[in-house]
């Protein structure tokens, strides 16, 4: 494990703001001024591939990155652009075959409004006296 892999690891660890590469670098370049974004981004290969970690295409301009390797879902608000962990069932993981298929793999994103954008959508009506 070489310094640069450490410092992203120790980064997301814990980080539930499933952060792209650039987000990454911004954030570790103050502590690590030699550091490049070339760095990171192998970086995160490597621990993606070692099952440390996920990788994201729910946001079309950019990977993210999720530190929580166990199997979930993700679910994008287009207002914020947030991402937020779901945890539900998924019955094609459950049952790891489709079709005849073996399923090593489930990644489904849910796009919409989360419930906090949602609520301040309601409260901004509210004091406009729409409801």
């Amino acid at each position: 494990m070489t310094l640069q892999r450490l410092a992203v690891l120790e980064f997301l660890e814990g980080n539930t703001n499933h952060p792209s590469v650039e987000e990454i670098y911004r954030n570790l370049k103050k502590k690590y001024p030699t550091l490049s974004q070339a760095t990171i981004y192998t970086s995160l290969q490597v621990l993606r591939k070692t099952g440390e970690i996920q990788e994201l295409s729910i946001r079309k301009e950019k990977t993210c990155f999720d530190p929580n390797p166990k199997p979930h879902h993700h679910f994008y608000c287009q207002e914020c652009k947030k991402i937020l962990d779901i945890e539900i069932s998924c019955p094609v993981a459950e049952k790891q075959w489709v079709d005849g298929h073996k399923v090593k793999e489930v990644q489904a994103y849910f796009y919409g409004i989360c419930n906090y954008c949602l609520k301040k959508t309601k409260n901004k009506r509210r004091i406009g006296g729409i409801t």
